[in-house]
């Protein structure tokens, strides 16, 4: 993409992840966002992460390889937070 993402397609983009994502599965990012709040993305890179790049191109999210890689991480961040609730993300 050659412009930034406009905050209401982040927002279209949260929102269809919370729609697809397993309950279950966003419980098990909330465990390790507590785990290692600043790493847990780079860690689940290659595995999880591209299960969410891929979901989101197969929901016409696909904004190119280099911004997906920029933004995945906190698209479910929010997704998870919105979904179970801020206060699951405490220790």
């Amino acid at each position: 993409m050659l412009y930034p993402i406009p905050p209401s397609e982040k927002k279209k983009a949260v929102q269809y992840l919370i729609d697809n994502i397993p309950t279950e599965t966003l419980e098990k990012v909330a465990e390790c966002m507590k785990e290692d709040s600043k790493n847990w993305g780079v860690l689940n890179h290659h595995g999880f992460g591209t299960y969410v790049r891929n979901l989101l191109r197969k929901g016409e999210f696909d904004w190119g390889p280099i911004d997906l890689d920029k933004v995945w991480i906190g698209l479910v961040e929010k997704a998870a937070k919105k979904k179970l609730g801020k206060a699951v993300f405490t220790k």
